[in-house]
Order: C-alpha cells, then sequence, then structure tokens
C-alpha cells in the first residue's frame, strides 16, 4: 500500500474512533458538558499536519456529528470548519505554545462554540437554551473546562500514535 495512503488511513481511522467515543461513551448525563473529542481531534491533526487535514476533513466529520446527534444538519460542520480555520490560520503562534496556554486559548473557542448551540435557529428549543440561564452557563463553562484539560492528554497521546504509526513522506 502507498504509504501516504496509509498515512491518511490511520489519521481518519483516529477522527473515527474519537467519532465513536463522542457517541457512544458517555451516560446521557454527561452528554452536555462532555467534550467533543472529534473536534479536539480535528484540531491537533490540523496543527500536527496541516497539509493532510484540513476544512474539508472539517465539514465531512462535522456533518458526520449531526448525523450521529440529530442537530440541525450542517450546524457542527460550519463550526468545525470556523474552528479549524482560525488553528490553521494561527497555527505557528499555537503550536509554539506551551500546553497550558493551548489549552487557555481552547477554553474560549469551546465557550463559543457552546454559545452558537444556544441559538435556536429553528425555534424549538425555546424552555431550554437561554443565554440568561445560568445552568446554561454553568454547563458551557465546563464543557469547555472539560475540554480545556482534555486537550493536553489528548494531544500527547495523538502526538505518540503519530510518531509511532504515521511516518512523513521523504
Amino acid at each position: 500500500m502507498n504509504r501516504s495512503l496509509k498515512n491518511q488511513l490511520l489519521i481518519f481511522l483516529s477522527l473515527f474512533i474519537s467519532l465513536y467515543i463522542d457517541s457512544y461513551l458517555f451516560p446521557a448525563d454527561l452528554q452536555i458538558i462532555k467534550p467533543t473529542f472529534v473536534l479536539l481531534t480535528l484540531i491537533y491533526w490540523n496543527m500536527a499536519l496541516p497539509d493532510r487535514v484540513g476544512i474539508m476533513a472539517a465539514l465531512s466529520f462535522g456533518i458526520f456529528v449531526d448525523l450521529i446527534e440529530g442537530s440541525l444538519l450542517g450546524l457542527h460542520g460550519i463550526l468545525f470548519i470556523l474552528i479549524t480555520y482560525v488553528c490553521q490560520r494561527f497555527f505557528y503562534q499555537f503550536r509554539v505554545s506551551p500546553l497550558w496556554q493551548q489549552s487557555f486559548i481552547l477554553f474560549f473557542l469551546f465557550i463559543l462554540y457552546k454559545h452558537v448551540f444556544a441559538l435556536d435557529f429553528i425555534n424549538t428549543n425555546q424552555d431550554l437554551t437561554n443565554f440568561s440561564d445560568s445552568p446554561f452557563l454553568m454547563n458551557s463553562f465546563l464543557f469547555a473546562l472539560f475540554s480545556a484539560l482534555t486537550w493536553p492528554a489528548l494531544l500527547l497521546m495523538l502526538r505518540y500514535y503519530r510518531r509511532r504509526w504515521v511516518r512523513h513522506n521523504i
């Protein structure tokens, strides 16, 4: 098998594993505050190999997340594209930052990510999500905090995976 194709398959395998973790391994009570592993994995591959994983992968996996969660089709895709774009735009600044600073930046990106879902695009959740609702604000804060705290462990794990299995073309 071609090395480039094998590397691409290994990258997408990690993305599908994170999609599986996102959709099946958490109880219903934790679904509101659990980290989005697909987005964290996309951010990692976007930082590590920006020429291999980009906007199209973000759109594809965003649509997969929309289909699994039953949300408005394309909403996760657009959010994944925007966050992927920000990570690619500030790739050099973000990659050399220490882990705590990367987690801090991701904390604010995930707060924005969660607040976009408070916008009721099809007017169905009139009672559930509101910007002034203190449980929603607390859940948004916890979601961003858990995502930021998950980032260093996921980064180190995926870095080991990349160095062990994904080979660079020479």
